[in-house]
């Protein structure tokens, strides 16, 4: 418990700064949308470019990770689907905050802590499971947008394509995994640039995940809070160890595996509903309580599943 605490300290340290400099105006409020701009478009992708690109991977249980990862991922959204289909009352907007906040994971916490339990390895091998993820989430999510909230209430194709040409962290594990897989190294000046800017990437976007918290509506929005806790921090925890198990994950990859399913989802959500029209109060209120449970889960799911 030592080790997880000492792990945890640090992120959720730095997440507290951003809360308080937020709730203190010491910084001016759009400060945090550019801030959060600048690590979603530029230095969340120079350290997955670093992370994937400096390490082969074929020595590593690959196969095992993206079976776990991608399995977990598509059986979430699954449940996340049974549920909205016995719950028909549910509206749209509502529905695709219920399945952000089942589906997506904190890229920040999940590298930040994969790096602080299990060094330089794990954030690899953290970083090469959600490279696997990041693209099938950001399909799922986007359908889910054009399906239930999209115009005339059909798949948008071109909208869907548009966002995942678009999607900065898709790009950094393409090209991570890309300049891995060719063999090529990067040159020591770009591999010292895209390192440099990738250490800024967890400070600064820990800060502006503790700045986006949002405490109202938490009690009006009470069931999808309570159905995405209980995917996020039970179901996939559960689900990933399984798998994890049965593909033969161990040490370091099977920490990695179950860190990246037990962290809260990503306050990137909340940027995608407001931009696609879903309901963004219901996603600020599960981002708030998700965040804020996370504290007391993932001391316990590390201790009880690693």
């Amino acid at each position: 418990m030592i080790t997880i605490a000492n792990a945890l300290t640090p992120v959720l340290s730095l997440i507290l700064v951003g809360f308080l400099i937020r709730r203190s105006e010491f910084l001016s409020p759009s400060f945090w949308p550019s801030a959060e701009r600048l690590t979603y478009f530029l230095l969340m992708p120079a350290a997955l470019i670093h992370s994937l690109a400096g390490k082969k991977i074929g020595s590593l249980p690959w196969f095992g990770i993206l079976l776990t990862v991608e399995g977990v991922v598509a059986a979430s959204a699954l449940l996340v689907i049974l549920w909205g289909a016995a719950n028909r009352r549910m509206g749209g907007g509502v529905f695709t905050s219920l399945f952000q906040g089942g589906v997506r994971f904190n890229t920040f916490v999940a590298l930040a802590l994969a790096e602080s339990l299990f060094g330089k390895d794990g954030l690899f091998l953290a970083a090469l499971g959600a490279g696997f993820m990041i693209v099938l989430i950001n399909v799922l999510c986007v359908s889910a947008f054009s399906l239930t909230v999209g115009s005339g209430g059909g798949l948008d194709l071109r909208r869907l394509a548009a966002d995942l040409v678009r999607n900065p962290l898709i790009i950094g594990c393409l090209v991570g995994i890309g300049v891995n897989a060719s063999g090529w190294q990067l040159p020591a000046a770009v591999d010292g640039t895209v390192a440099l800017a990738g250490k800024a990437a967890f400070p600064v976007g820990l800060m502006a995940v503790g700045a986006a918290y949002r405490a109202g509506n938490l009690a009006r929005h009470w069931q999808p809070l309570l159905v995405s806790c209980g995917i996020q921090f039970l179901c996939k925890p559960v689900l990933a160890w399984s798998l994890a198990t049965a593909t033969g994950l161990t040490g370091a990859a099977a920490g990695a595996v179950l860190l990246l399913f037990s962290v809260p989802t990503s306050p990137a959500s909340y940027i995608l509903s407001r931009q696609m029209g879903g309901d963004h109060d219901s996603m600020a209120s599960i981002i708030t309580a998700q965040t804020c449970l996370s504290f007391f889960t993932l001391p316990v799911t590390v201790w009880v599943l690693l």
